[in-house]
């Protein structure tokens, strides 16, 4: 991967500005070639600038780890206990599902 540094930099955006161009003049000229050849360079470009940043970024000592939940954020520890077994409602927490109100 390209090092940090202003050149890595320019040259990235400048593959990225080329997959651009490409695929404006594919679809000026209606040449589906230069599109296909466009939108590779493009994903090229993009991988170029996401090793350029990362790598800007990994100088500071920074650990950009993306961390991963094991339990989904809305469900507290007593909703995983309490809740396990019931049945019926789950919006209020009532067991008459299904049942008529009393008249």
């Amino acid at each position: 991967m390209m090092k940090g540094g202003i050149f890595a930099r320019v040259a990235a955006y400048a593959v990225l500005a080329l997959g651009f161009w490409l695929l404006f003049q594919a679809f000026e000229k209606s040449n589906i070639l230069s599109g296909i050849l466009g939108g590779v360079i493009i994903i090229i470009g993009m991988y170029l600038m996401t090793g350029v940043w990362r790598g800007m970024f990994a100088k500071f000592g920074g650990n950009y780890q993306i961390r991963k939940e094991n339990n989904s954020s809305d469900d507290t520890a007593e909703d995983r206990t309490e809740g396990a077994g019931r049945t019926g409602n789950l919006i209020d927490r009532g067991d008459q599902g299904g049942q008529l109100p009393p008249k």
